[in-house]
């Protein structure tokens, strides 16, 4: 009796963990998040910023997101500054390939920083918005990572560039 119970939690066990890493391979979530949601009475401007009573949004730097290790990443990433907080932006256009524990970090020159942990990400097609903490200095970052924690494998990054003012 007791072989069959453990023969039983084994492979329920085992489903379990193939469910979680191989099913959002085959599964996509869309997002629409609206650049709007960055600001905090719903209202915004132009990046111009000529309007008097709305809040500004500033477009700091952007980015094409490539894909790394096997896995597909497309689209533009964009650091934006709104109600003087910034924010990490992925545009409408962005796609990436699904997986298990994906992440949303900062990085420079090549490697991802995880002291930058943004969150799990909301999904893989779609425009997001997702906030940099106050302690992080976004001078100290040139690029957006989407990384699978459960496998320590980079799933995309957009190497910034200023935006030109």
């Amino acid at each position: 009796m007791f072989k069959k119970t453990a023969i039983v939690i084994i492979v329920l066990a085992v489903a379990a963990f193939l469910y979680w890493t191989v099913s959002p391979l085959f599964v996509d979530k869309q997002v629409e998040e609206k650049i709007e949601d960055l600001v905090s009475d719903g209202k915004m401007q132009e990046p111009s910023g000529l309007n008097q009573g709305q809040e500004k949004i500033d477009i700091v730097s952007a980015g094409q997101f490539t894909g790394l290790a096997n896995h597909e990443a497309q689209g533009t990433a964009r650091i934006i500054k709104a109600d003087e907080k910034y924010f990490i932006r992925f545009e409408e256009d962005f796609r990436s390939s699904n997986g298990p524990d994906v992440h949303v970090y900062l990085g420079r020159n090549g490697n991802y920083d995880p002291q930058t942990d943004l969150g799990l990400i909301k999904g893989n097609i779609g425009s997001q918005n997702y906030d940099i903490p106050g302690s992080i200095n976004i001078g100290d970052y040139n690029e957006v990572w989407i990384w699978c924690r459960a496998f320590s494998v980079p799933f995309g990054k957009a190497e910034l560039k200023k935006e030109q003012t």
